[in-house]
């Protein structure tokens, strides 16, 4: 229940071993290889003779592909496809001589995009085109009649019925060179004017003043706009069957996706390899291989080495000061399902403690508190127990279900305590059922609802439980790095004297004799803190005033443990809600007819929303009160994690 312990390796092998030494670290997974430092002779060796950036163009050129196949694929995925798809299994050897060739379906791929692009552009620009036409379809002139010759111009406008007269009277007034006809439109009028060119200056002076635009065709049309649409509507229903012949001709490389997929973990796995052989140095005749190992896997990794040859020479030592090892968590199998808490605030550094082991717990009575419903925490633990064993889901993944599962455990403990079965449905059960209901209240050991007070008593007891862990930790992680009087004078003189203060709150509530025992401890540790805390000024006043001040951080703690009240708050709202949706349920069932089935579909609804929100509230708030209430009391992440070399595949599980 540690961060493992792990060992800097350094292999100094033949030049003539490199490849055979790269795969078989490759085969056995077990290190991480770093680049040597301090060292300027590097080894330019890919086995693969193919460069990075090659490398990273065919991955780029197949994942274009994957996608395209994807989007215009006629059955989308599922919700949980999507989420967890099916991996392709490939035996390893099978893996290791993959010669597909993808470059003619990138190329098609390309091809019918681009082809698809300009269909697309072209159904875009005759739709504006048609719905112009179809604004103007009731002039009955060709429109190539529009437009200017030497001796006129033509334009044409939509005219509003208000400004129809103006500007008639208006064109009258400057001449007889021009002709007008008039055609009606849901505005007002269509009018083609047609004139002289010696009065096109005044004419458009005219529209200026009476705010009229020409309408400007979009481009070039034959015909009336009834004629021209009809022709463009052909054409689109031409270009739509181009565009669906094209998508059924992608739709035929869906054959190749799987082998997609495997060229493309493929060359992720070619392209792993060069950036690792990038990091080896060595000279013309040998190579020096460096890297991080698990301290029990080191045997492993000198036998697997016997067997490539016999040039070679393995050292390995315990890190330096100034290294920063890789970090790989080793819990429990119960604790070990809580790491994703660590790993979402940060891997431990690798002096650290790894700090999972006490999270676990506390994060699932926590959970338990904030979900605290017997049917609720059933539902929830089936979902995290059964749904890996069916869902293709990698290691990860699993054990954050089962970190689900085992809160809704929780969630079943504090629900039988509190007397919560979906919330209070249990006591309103039919008479035959009467023996369900009495189990249900001779396990009930608080009622919150009813009596919230020593619900919230054992809310803030957890929080200064947790927070006596955290000090209690952070003097065991300074005592480990031999700062003594930090770990005596900051932290274990805090502990003292925090939990002494509990004890003569215990004593003058319950068990008086405690308050005898507490009162030394509290005065005694009180003095130790205003005798210590100001041990870094060098005036004696200022000492002692920095030591009381400090007691005011007692203040700080309280405030603390005043957060875990959320634990009772979020468990009681759970409740409430459950007890509302059984009393809407039962108010709409009281209806004629079919009132059962609207009061069942009600309170089923009010149940499913409660137990998501109620259950997404218990989820974060646990994992904030891990991270600002107790991780702050000791922790420090910085800690990278361990990503040994090997075979790191996206779409494939090999075997």
């Amino acid at each position: 229940m540690a961060i493992c312990k792990v060992k800097k390796i350094d292999i100094l092998a033949h030049r003539s071993l490199l490849g055979a030494i790269v795969s078989c670290l490759q085969d056995l997974g077990v290190v991480e290889v770093v680049t040597q430092e301090n060292s300027s002779v590097a080894l330019d060796v890919v086995r693969s003779g193919t460069s990075a950036e090659e490398l990273e163009r065919k991955i780029g050129e197949i994942r274009y592909c994957l996608e395209f196949l994807n989007r215009y694929r006629p059955e989308k995925p599922t919700f949980l496809e999507s989420f967890f798809p099916q991996p392709i299994e490939v035996k390893k050897e099978e893996f290791l001589r993959q010669n597909f060739n993808y470059i003619p379906i990138y190329r098609a791929c390309l091809s019918i995009e681009e082809q698809l692009n300009e269909i697309r552009a072209t159904i875009n620009r005759m739709n504006g085109n048609i719905e112009f036409l179809r604004r103007i379809q009731e002039v009955q002139l060709p429109l190539e009649c529009l437009g200017e010759t030497r001796f006129t111009f033509s334009v044409l406008l939509e005219v509003p019925r208000e400004k129809y007269e103006p500007l008639e009277g208006k064109l009258r007034g400057i001449g007889k060179e021009w002709v007008a006809q008039t055609f009606s439109s849901p505005r007002g009028f269509f009018v083609v004017l047609l004139g002289h060119k010696d009065l096109e200056a005044e004419v458009r002076a005219i529209l200026q003043e009476l705010s009229l635009m020409p309408l400007a065709l979009p481009q070039a049309f034959e015909g009336t706009p009834k004629e021209a649409r009809e022709k463009l509507e052909a054409r689109l229903q031409e270009a739509s069957e181009e565009r669906a012949n094209l998508l059924c001709k992608a739709l035929l490389y869906l054959r190749y996706e799987k082998d997609l997929k495997v060229v493309h973990d493929y060359y992720s796995t070619l392209l792993e390899r060069e950036r690792v052989e990038s990091a080896i140095l060595g000279t013309k005749e040998a190579c020096l291989i460096s890297g991080w190992a698990q301290e029990e896997l080191v045997p492993l990794v000198e036998d697997s080495l016997q067997e490539v040859g016999r040039e070679w020479m393995l050292y390995h030592r315990d890190p330096q000061e100034n290294e920063h090892p890789p970090i790989d968590l080793r819990n429990g199998y119960w604790a070990k399902n809580f790491e994703v808490l660590t790993r979402l605030y940060g891997l431990p550094n690798y002096a650290e403690i790894d700090p999972t082991p006490f999270l676990s717990l506390f994060f699932f009575l926590f959970f338990g508190m904030c979900l605290g419903d017997v049917i609720y925490g059933i539902v929830l633990a089936l979902l995290g127990f059964v749904a890996p064993m069916y869902l293709p889901v990698g290691e990860s993944t699993k054990r954050f279900f089962h970190m689900l599962g085992w809160g809704g455990v929780a969630s079943v403990v504090v629900g039988m305590a509190t007397g919560s079965w979906l919330g209070d449905v249990f006591d309103y059960l039919p008479a035959f059922l009467g023996v369900v209901t009495r189990f249900k209240r001779a396990l009930t050991v608080i009622d919150p609802v009813n009596n919230p007070l020593p619900m919230l008593i054992f809310s803030l007891g957890l929080g200064i439980g947790q927070v006596l862990v955290g000090i209690a930790l952070s003097f065991v992680k300074e005592w480990r790095r031999r700062h003594f009087a930090v770990a005596i004078m900051d932290h274990l003189s805090w502990f003292i004297f925090l939990s002494s203060i509990v004890l003569y709150l215990l004593g003058m509530v319950v068990f008086g004799f405690l308050r005898s025992i507490a009162i030394p401890l509290v005065v005694g540790s009180a003095l130790f803190l205003v005798a210590t805390q100001g041990r870094q000024k060098k005036n004696p006043i200022l000492k002692v005033l920095s030591g009381l001040l400090s007691l005011y951080g007692v203040v700080s703690y309280l405030g603390d443990v005043l957060s875990y009240s959320r634990l009772f708050a979020l468990g009681l709202s759970s409740s409430i809600i459950a007890i509302l949706a059984r009393t809407l349920g039962a108010l709409f069932g009281s209806s004629p007819y079919i009132g059962w089935l609207i009061g069942l579909a009600v309170a089923l609804l009010f149940n499913v929303f409660n137990l998501l929100m109620s259950g997404l509230g218990a989820f974060v708030h646990s994992a904030r009160l891990q991270y600002v209430e107790f991780f702050t009391k000791f922790y420090e992440n910085g800690g990278r994690e361990f990503k040994p070399f090997g075979y790191k595949t996206k779409y494939v599980k090999l075997l």
